[in-house]
């Protein structure tokens, strides 16, 4: 199962875990590679979360409302990733 976060970075469900892997062009090829290792699905989302947070431009006054966006998507993320697995036949 792949997770798109946004253009660079994606969750992809491997056989023993979740892994984070961020986009990167190799010979002008878009290639995927994974830099962080999760054992649930909600641990590597929880990351992604706060490492966009971490990242974000946002200055003081704008931070809260930032995170509030930015924990409102990865909660959409989350969401629709978890109803996708419910949704496919056992």
């Amino acid at each position: 199962m792949i997770i798109p976060i946004n253009d660079s970075l994606r969750i992809r469900g491997v056989e023993h875990c979740w892994q984070l892997e961020k986009a990167r062009t190799r010979d002008g090829e878009c290639e995927w590679t994974p830099f962080k290792y999760f054992h649930s699905v909600g641990s590597a989302v929880g990351e992604a979360c706060r490492r966009e947070i971490r990242t974000h431009p946002a200055n003081l006054a704008e931070a809260i409302e930032a995170v509030d966006q930015i924990a409102a998507n990865y909660s959409r993320i989350l969401d629709e990733a978890l109803n996708e697995v419910e949704s496919r036949p056992a």
